[in-house]
């Protein structure tokens, strides 16, 4: 009886292990296999990417290093022609600490700078709720040590270092959109 439930089991399931794709045909009616049919929609990849979707880098990241990351995400402020921003990047990637990057370049910046770190010194590092100032290599170790992240690398051979980002985000020019009831300028169109 045991074999006969098991064979069933095995009659059933066996196409889903060999699925690759979830998706919901023309009738409504949930299919599973290696190749959806035509006129299908909602097409999900059960490998975790959708075909042509970038795989989340983060997902390759041991289970240890995404719950730190989490708890104490870590961000570099620095400046165009900076040694000691150089200096820290590099001790960040040698370590292979995931990082995000944002740059200070405009006034903008350094006023967000001193609200978010309380200071306008760079390069400054920011772990979790804590924000070191200047770069020495001992006070920022100890800060990843004490959040947690490993002296070893455990990042994926393929990773890849996100690209620095500005501070602020460029303000868009104000748009030339005319006004409900204005009346328009000389020569335009009426």
């Amino acid at each position: 009886m045991r074999s006969c439930w098991l064979a069933i089991s095995l009659f059933i399931f066996a196409p889903l292990a060999l699925a690759q794709f979830k998706w919901i045909d023309s009738s409504g009616r949930i299919g599973y296999g290696d190749k959806p049919p035509p006129g299908a929609h909602d097409i999900e990849s059960l490998e975790g990417v959708a075909r042509g979707a970038k795989p989340d880098p983060l997902a390759q990241l041991p289970y240890e290093l995404q719950r730190t990351m989490g708890q104490f995400p870590v961000t570099l402020y620095t400046t165009a022609d900076c040694r000691a921003c150089d200096d820290a990047r590099s001790m960040l990637k040698t370590r292979a600490v995931p990082f995000s990057e944002r740059t200070v370049g405009v006034a903008d910046d350094v006023q967000a700078l001193k609200q978010m770190t309380g200071s306008d010194r760079l390069p400054a590092l920011q772990v979790g709720g804590r924000t070191i100032t200047g770069f020495n290599s001992t006070v920022w170790n100890d800060a990843l040590d004490l959040a947690g992240y490993p002296r070893q690398s455990q990042l994926p051979a393929n990773w890849s270092w996100a690209a620095p980002r500005p501070l602020s985000e460029p303000k868009a020019a104000p748009a030339a959109a005319a006004q409900p009831g204005a009346e328009p300028a000389s020569g335009a169109p009426q």
